[in-house]
């Protein structure tokens, strides 16, 4: 390119063309004076006031009593969660009504904990009603929830074992767990008030059903760990998991139940 550019240069000096040079010095110089203007403002500054300011600056940082906005920054690390709700709290003793990116995160987390135990609640407790109308008998109301009590249990454990630590996009899975995970226990022991014992129960179709079912289950929700969103990835991934587990609880878990304390009353362990 320099070696195109000096054959070029060349040729205009053997044969100057007044189009050509005027286009020459204009892509060249064009921007100069511009530049040479600014070079001598900023070699003469001027004190900068507010009503130098554009208006859109002034009104962002000034309130209209004329306090002016003050941005304070943490010394701490605020992606340890602990950290930001300490400089939260600091920085309400002197303003309540700060606001910001660590007053929003840490809002934001405490919606998404509240949101998260009120889900788990009414989960619960719609279940156990549904149950309690269902069935109509306590013992049968708590041999549904033990396999999924312990599901939920082994799910926290793998997820400590295989760090997928809980975050505020995957912790709904527990309530979904329950809600999945109840109608597997409930067709077992609604099967069992129809057969002599647990043992014969498995002989059924039922359990096979079970398995289907949570297969569908899991295919659907497992779809999601391979999102780009590490968050949603792992909602998919423990969704995964406790529904795995939630039916191995309803397989194995549940007829050793059945077995040492039988739907039918008086009916002798297997």
């Amino acid at each position: 390119l320099p070696c195109r550019a000096q054959a070029a240069l060349a040729r205009l000096g053997k044969d100057p063309d007044a189009a050509a040079l005027h286009e020459l010095q204009n892509r060249l110089l064009a921007s100069l004076p511009g530049r040479l203007e600014t070079l001598r403002d900023s070699l003469d500054p001027r004190p900068v006031t507010l009503k130098d300011l554009p208006r859109e600056i002034v009104d962002r940082e000034l309130a209209a009593d004329g306090r002016a906005r003050l941005t304070v920054y943490p010394k701490e690390d605020l992606r340890d969660p602990a950290a930001i709700k300490r400089f939260v709290a600091e920085v309400r003793t002197v303003a309540p009504d700060a606001t910001g990116a660590p007053v929003i995160i840490y809002e934001a987390g405490r919606t998404v904990i509240r949101a998260f135990i009120e889900a788990g609640l009414t989960s619960v407790i719609a279940i156990s009603l549904l149950l309690v109308v269902l069935m109509r008998r306590l013992h049968e109301v708590l041999l549904v929830f033990a396999p999924l009590a312990l599901a939920a249990l082994m799910t926290v454990a793998a997820s400590v074992v295989l760090d997928l630590p809980f975050n505020f996009a995957n912790v709904i899975v527990l309530p979904l767990l329950f809600g999945l995970g109840v109608a597997g226990n409930i067709h077992i022991v609604m099967r069992e008030r129809d057969e002599s014992g647990a043992r014969d129960v498995l002989s059924t179709s039922t359990p096979r059903a079970v398995v289907f079912s949570a297969l569908t289950t899991i295919g659907s929700f497992g779809s999601i760990a391979l999102s780009s969103h590490p968050g949603t990835a792992s909602m998919g991934i423990l969704l995964t998991i406790s529904i795995t587990l939630t039916l191995g609880t309803a397989l194995i878990v549940l007829p050793g139940l059945l077995g040492v304390w039988p739907v039918k009353a008086g009916k002798s362990a297997p």
